[in-house]
């Protein structure tokens, strides 16, 4: 049995695309490699185009390209795509240099990091989210969700001289 097919043809996944092809096609459209709903995965999954989960994933993802759970897809892991669609369920945090899209079916528990965010009513979203063009986020300790400015600073190194009153 195929667990990694081409979602279109059914046929093994190929990297090759149609010469001269010119059509732009929406991101859940474009052709994809399809984890299917009977098959259960562990590890550290990276993929350079697309990717479909329907089935169910632990561990870790990473990627430039786009990734869509499917509405039987349960992932627990930690991803870093280029975008996202969700219909499915994941635990675990998403850094998106892109887009995530929550589909209605969506259930997410866990941070976003992303430039741009799609929200679609139904969705269940308990975290924080982070959304802002890659050019604008800042770097460094006072960007990380719940770090305030001065949180590294040790208070005990004050003057507490007189005649540093």
């Amino acid at each position: 049995m195929d667990i990694l097919r081409n979602e279109r043809s059914g046929q093994p996944s190929s990297s090759q695309s149609a010469p001269g092809s010119s059509v732009v096609q929406r991101r859940d459209e474009q052709p994809y490699t399809t984890l299917g709903k009977d098959t259960e995965f562990e590890g550290t999954l990276r993929f350079k185009e697309g990717l479909k989960i329907e089935g169910k994933f632990n561990g870790d993802i990473a990627s430039e390209g786009n990734l869509i759970i499917g509405k039987t897809g349960e992932v627990r892991a930690e991803i870093a795509v280029g975008s996202i669609i969700i219909e499915g369920k994941i635990t675990g945090n998403i850094m998106a240099s892109d887009l995530v899209e929550l589909r209605s079916s969506a259930e997410l528990r866990g941070d976003i990091t992303a430039s741009k965010l799609k929200i679609e009513e139904g969705v269940v979203f308990v975290g924080k989210s982070d959304v802002q063009p890659i050019n604008h986020r800042k770097t460094g300790p006072e960007s990380k969700p719940g770090v305030k400015p001065d949180a590294g600073k040790d208070d005990s190194k004050k003057d507490k001289s007189p005649a540093g009153k």
